[in-house]
């Protein structure tokens, strides 16, 4: 690994540089998994090699990362699938009394909150049983599509990364790679299409780089 990678990242933003700094984290998280010094660069007190933590817990989050971002891009897919179907979330349009203007209601709570007087109660009412009405037309399509079961899946596998995500900072280092290994899941999380350009950023991508060039040079194979 050389450090151009990192620095194209920071200069001119033409169509192959952009695909190099879209890659670098990639080339990173490769980097990072096929050093041998993953597991093998920290000695114990009794001169044995021991396998770094922190690579591991690193290997099981990007992993647990990898499947949220798919989690996450088919619940989208199937969000707007449901909206091209059904318009909108469901939600009940309230007029203003003096005539000029609405809100979208999404919840019987804000029904109440915005026909809140005694003379409303049939306006309310009406709005309720849309807003039910509506629900159900939802509930219908989601039970064919799989949108709610999709959002579930993806919120369950958000909350393994980020327990993962916890437990790798709270985790001392026991190499180089190691460093790297921490460094890489901030950028993959914060800044994973290797694009911020104000600091620190771009200087934590630079000594993201320099830590992939340590590794190589200690295990050039």
């Amino acid at each position: 690994m050389t450090g151009g990678i990192s620095m194209a990242c920071f200069g001119d933003r033409s169509a192959t540089l952009d695909t190099t700094c879209r890659t670098f984290l990639a080339a990173a998280a490769a980097s990072i998994a096929a050093t041998p010094a993953v597991g093998k660069s920290a000695r114990g007190g009794d001169g044995t090699d021991h396998v770094d933590p922190v690579v591991s817990l690193w290997r099981d989050w990007l992993a647990a990362h990898r499947l949220c971002s798919e989690a996450c891009r088919r619940q989208q897919k199937l969000e707007t699938e449901m909206l091209r179907q059904l318009g909108s979330f469901p939600r009940v349009k309230i007029g203003f009394s003096e005539g000029d203007g609405f809100m979208w209601a999404y919840t019987t709570e804000e029904i109440d909150r915005l026909l809140p007087n005694p003379d409303q109660a049939e306006t309310r009412r009406a709005a309720r049983a849309e807003l039910a009405a509506r629900r159900a037309d939802w509930n219908t399509v989601d039970a064919w599509i799989g949108y709610s079961s999709a959002k579930k899946a993806e919120a369950e596998i958000a909350e393994v990364e980020d327990a993962l995500a916890k437990e790798l900072w709270n985790t001392s280092s026991r190499s180089v790679a190691g460093i790297a290994a921490k460094l890489h899941c901030v950028l993959e999380t914060e800044d994973p299409g290797s694009g911020l350009e104000e600091a620190p950023w771009p200087e934590l991508r630079t000594i993201l780089s320099d830590l992939m060039q340590i590794c190589g040079s200690l295990h050039p194979g």
